[in-house]
């Protein structure tokens, strides 16, 4: 039921940062002698490393965030530059094992962080770099937790166990603005390398581009 509301909300997401592509500027072209302007569209996917992750710290372990995100210039000719709407989905996982002291049983906490997020960014224009693409932006995202633990105490799932609600805990999602910059390079008039840094999803992220 978790999975199939977040795939709603994405899916919605998408096409409220799609619409002024798909309606509004349908006959619309990015200029051509720059990376990203008015009309341009851009769906890019990549892994990312690092986050502001709650109750993440020394002793865990994560997995790589797996990243996809739209992009679509809306607003072109704002200054020297263009203004995107989107829309960005990761998903990061994190582990800790160990070992109670007292009883010698074995734990295993597991953490899946669904991300969805709108965001928006200013996107610089360099006509004497047309496949250059920097841009700076903000995004507000919602951080939908899921929580597992297993261990092998016989007595791990018994309610009179007096670890039993720790055991059980559950973990609050939660909404969180993070700001991040980021460039594109293409390395043909469709396909690029972009990079980002900044807080929140992840500290620093990479992948490839496709522009349409």
């Amino acid at each position: 039921m978790k999975t199939k509301k977040l795939l709603s909300i994405l899916c919605t997401a998408l096409l409220l940062s799609a619409s002024p592509a798909v309606f509004g500027q349908a006959s619309t072209q990015s200029s051509d002698d720059v990376a990203f302007g008015k009309g341009t569209n851009v769906i890019s996917i990549g892994v990312g490393v690092g986050g502001e992750y709650t109750y993440y710290g020394g002793g865990y372990t994560s997995t790589p965030n797996l990243v996809l995100s739209y992009d679509n210039g809306t607003f072109g000719n704002v200054g020297p530059g263009t203004i995107s709407l989107g829309a960005l989905f990761s998903y990061k996982g994190i582990s800790n094992d160990y070992t109670d002291f007292h009883s010698g049983y074995d734990y295993n906490q597991n953490w899946s962080y669904y991300v969805l997020g709108v965001r928006s960014a200013y996107h610089l224009n360099v006509p004497a770099a047309p496949r250059f693409d920097p841009y700076i932006g903000i995004m507000l995202a919602y951080y939908d937790i899921s929580y597992h633990e297993t261990s092998n105490d016989p007595y791990y799932n018994d309610p009179g166990n007096p670890h039993y609600n720790y055991y059980v805990d559950n973990y609050n999602s939660y909404m969180a603005f993070s700001l991040y910059i980021g460039a594109r390079y293409y390395l043909t008039n469709r396909v690029g390398l972009w990079l980002e840094l900044g807080y929140g999803y992840s500290n620093a992220a990479l992948g490839v581009s496709f522009k349409f």
